[in-house]
């Protein structure tokens, strides 16, 4: 039997996650899950491929906010609220090949994320009409995500790591992957040939597999950079398109938002 074993937002792309017992999941995938981003002068996102360290930047949903602190010091931390910035000025945002007109936060969030950061920096919220639509090479009509890279959600097995890491010499934790949903049970990368699956009952449609990039080298809790685990990964998890690692999904088409949590069972 395959059950969730754990549920992961992250509010601001790139910065750390946060792990969670349930959550709301809609359209477009976990609620307040990458509805934030960093982004530089030129509205360009801003990742941990280029900045590491912005693994340390802790996010925290409390009292109707988002609270950001540092995670070597919890006590300095900036909030902002979980429903948008208010009065908040439009600015267009790029992230890959999309142009989106976000929400600009107050400068006091700004000066701090840049502090923080080291570089100029802003951050902005997505409101939910503004969504992106995902490409059509592999979305469908009213598919649409926030700020992830491609897609509303993505899964990961536990088998499926327990098989990396017997590749390795130093194991590596879930968290380099970033998932949104983790399941036991089952076989290693079975997750990655479902065309669909239900979760408690709700469905949801297998979009395509995750190719990974260097961000799983990083160190979610120090931002040290490695060469693993991609560089084994790679070896035996490589096809046309990249090297794999979970599925993107989204729920199924007509579903409505549902409420998921640990422990839920999952069918495919």
């Amino acid at each position: 039997m395959k059950q969730i074993s754990g549920i992961y937002i992250y509010p601001v792309k790139s910065l750390g996650g946060v792990q969670l017992t349930e959550s709301a999941v809609g359209p477009h995938g976990l609620a307040y899950d990458r509805q934030w981003m960093v982004v530089d002068m030129k509205g360009m996102f801003v990742s941990q491929r280029k900045v590491p360290k912005m693994a340390l930047i802790q996010p925290v949903l409390r009292d109707g906010q988002l609270v950001l602190s540092h995670g070597r010091d919890p006590n300095d931390c900036i909030a902002t609220p979980l429903s948008g910035p208010e009065q908040a000025a439009d600015v267009r945002v790029q992230v890959w090949e999309d142009f989106v007109e976000a929400k600009l936060c107050r400068e006091e969030v700004n000066e701090w994320l840049s502090d923080q950061l080291g570089t100029f920096c802003r951050l902005v919220y997505l409101p939910l009409p503004n969504a992106r639509p995902l490409s059509e090479r592999y979305g469908r009509p009213g598919e649409a995500t926030l700020f992830a890279d491609s897609c509303p959600l993505l899964i990961t097995g536990e088998a499926a790591l327990q098989d990396l890491n017997s590749h390795l010499a130093d194991p590596v934790p879930m968290n380099r992957f970033r998932p949104n949903l983790v399941f036991t049970g089952g076989t290693a990368f079975e997750e990655e040939e479902w065309s669909s699956f239900t979760i408690s009952n709700v469905p949801f449609r297998g979009i395509r597999k995750c190719t990974r990039c260097k961000v799983i080298n990083t160190d979610q809790t120090t931002a040290a950079v490695y060469q693993e685990p991609l560089a084994t990964l790679a070896t035996y998890r490589r096809d046309a398109q990249g090297v794999n690692f979970g599925l993107h999904a989204t729920l199924a088409e007509g579903q409505d938002a549902a409420l998921i949590r640990v422990g839920d069972q999952v069918s495919a």
